[in-house]
């Protein structure tokens, strides 16, 4: 009997992993997020901190950038996320600003989630990544000033 379940049991399980496929995304935005009542409460993204904060840096980038172990120390929960970014020098490229106000071009995070080489992985590391509206939105709110 033991013998027989030795084998038995991974056979089961193999069979079994077609079912627990990735899924087919639908139900999901562009950036991986849940669409339908309630998934976005606080209304269309904005070029404002308060709506990048809520519908980027908040669900999407605070995933792995929060708490003590947040890599680079660049934590962008409600709580650090401005501080810790707009005129802060980059950990990796020190001679640019996490985010430049008024210089999107400049901006570390704009590099880094458009995937430009000289900054190593484009973020969210891994993806899915942010559309091109998010993006052309946290540019405008840069251009702008990147006011709190």
């Amino acid at each position: 009997m033991k013998k027989t379940w030795r084998w038995t049991a991974p056979l089961c399980l193999v069979l079994a992993m077609p079912g627990c496929g990735g899924g087919s995304g639908e139900g999901l935005d562009a950036n991986g997020r849940p669409i339908g009542e309630g998934a976005n409460p606080s209304g269309p993204l904005l070029p404002t901190y308060a709506s990048i904060q809520s519908h980027v840096f908040t669900p999407i980038c605070s995933a792995c950038h929060a708490g003590g172990s947040a890599p680079e120390g660049l934590r962008l929960d409600a709580a650090n996320a401005y501080a810790l970014t707009v005129n802060v020098s980059s950990v990796e490229v020190p001679s640019m600003k996490r985010i430049a106000p008024g210089n999107p071009d400049q901006s570390y995070l704009v590099q880094k989630i458009e995937g430009h080489a000289s900054v190593g992985a484009r973020m969210p590391y891994g993806g899915p990544y942010l559309d091109d509206a998010t993006i052309a939105t946290i540019r405008l709110w840069i251009s702008q000033g990147a006011v709190q």
